[in-house]
């Protein structure tokens, strides 16, 4: 129905961590986020800058900021050589993986994520 709740978002990518597993939080509120992301597991823990961080085993996060932003990080991935080949990757509101810098290392606008409620 139109302006109900969404209480549990629609299936994600996955592939990248349990971050990608699920699609979009938009429409959500804050406490069926919390609910639903504790409920895959998370560890919930408030950030000094006031970032709600859900921290899952495999070391995927989501963060909601003050302003209600959901930024998503997958879990990561190691080369050969034991480095991060996916280090400052983040996830789109369907799970999949997004660049965050272009191939001169700038910032690409809109690159985070949705609001929840």
């Amino acid at each position: 129905m139109v302006g109900e709740e969404t209480c549990v978002p629609s299936q994600g990518v996955g592939g990248n961590g349990t971050a990608s597993e699920f699609g979009d939080l938009t429409g959500m509120t804050r406490q069926a986020v919390d609910d639903f992301l504790r409920g895959l597991g998370a560890e919930a823990k408030i950030t000094r800058d006031g970032y709600i961080q859900y921290k899952f085993l495999d070391k995927s996060t989501v963060m909601i900021r003050p302003n209600g932003e959901a930024i998503r990080t997958p879990a990561p991935k190691y080369g050969s050589d034991g480095r991060n080949i996916n280090k400052g990757l983040r996830l789109d509101i369907d799970g999949s993986l997004l660049r965050t810098r272009d191939e001169f290392g700038n910032l690409i606008p809109d690159t985070h994520g949705r609001k929840v409620k």
